[in-house]
């Protein structure tokens, strides 16, 4: 299988870091605007269709991604925050 190196905006590199997904490999942090990523070909040639399709760049593309989470989590992130 093939892989990609991106380059995106270091604030969308901290939630994806953040996230630890599977299926990107981050690097650590340099200084600058933009950070580099190494993702494999399926999920670069869909992030690419999504952004054409949505007419979003790539930064909009990992930010949703990112943000998106499984409903359940978000419920408990919510209870323990009304919790404390």
């Amino acid at each position: 299988m093939n892989r990609h190196v991106l380059e995106i905006s270091t604030h969308v590199f901290r939630l994806l870091r953040r996230r630890e997904l599977l299926c990107i490999s981050c690097s650590d942090e340099e200084d600058g605007p933009t950070q580099r990523i190494v993702i494999d070909d399926d999920v670069y040639n869909e992030m690419i269709d999504r952004a054409i399709s949505k007419r979003k760049t790539i930064d909009e593309i990992f930010l949703e991604v990112a943000t998106r989470g499984c409903p359940a989590r978000q419920r408990s992130r919510c209870l323990k925050r009304w919790i404390r």
